[in-house]
């Protein structure tokens, strides 16, 4: 039997499964932000982080408390303002500002967490697609999705995804071993090496 589409696993998945899950995108798309920030002297990778450890430590912590207004507005003040011909760099540090606050909004429940929960999985690919369509390696959208850096990050979502469905409590462990497997491939999701 075929499996169903990224999008609707990411659905189908319990709310920790979910925050879990778009934590190991996360944690393929902070390097990018880091490698913006080495080069252009601006942002500050730590803030982001320490953000990202908090949600893994609500993840596997009863009862542990983050004040979500306090630590969006962390992110927000970090995240770079584009320029028109600015290159995929600041896109890409953009895009994992974003997803982390996206998936700290999921924290809480709201009436927009069903739309809001693969967020992080879309921007992840829309980073790739914009770089793809930047670098012209394809013309657009559909060229862009049979290309195949996309479809390695459709596989390695997949990948994440059947991880992530088998845990059915979080420990410390366990989300070692999910940000273990999320940089097991030694690159972003955009294929930059990550430095040790």
């Amino acid at each position: 039997m075929k499996k169903p589409a990224t999008f609707a696993r990411i659905r189908a998945l319990k709310p920790k499964q979910q925050i879990a899950f778009n934590q190991m995108l996360i944690c393929r798309m902070l390097p990018n932000y880091a490698l913006y920030q080495e080069l252009t002297q601006t942002g500050d990778i730590k803030t982001l982080e320490n953000i990202a450890d908090l949600i893994w430590q609500w993840l596997y912590t009863p009862k542990f408390k983050i004040d979500q207004e306090v630590q969006q507005e962390k992110i927000e003040a970090e995240i770079p303002q584009a320029q028109p011909d600015d290159g995929i760099g600041v896109y890409a540090a953009i895009d994992a500002s974003m997803a982390l606050i996206s998936n700290l909004a999921l924290l809480t429940d709201s009436e927009f967490r069903h739309k809001e929960v693969t967020l992080p999985s879309l921007i992840s690919q829309g980073t790739i697609e914009r770089m793809l369509i930047t670098t012209a390696e394809v013309e657009h959208s559909q060229e862009a999705l049979a290309h195949p850096h996309m479809q390695w990050e459709i596989e390695t979502q997949n990948e994440f995804l059947d991880s992530v469905e088998k845990i059915k409590t979080f420990t410390k462990a366990e989300c070692r071993e999910l940000k273990k497997q999320a940089l097991a491939d030694g690159v972003t999701n955009l294929g930059v090496e990550i430095e040790a």
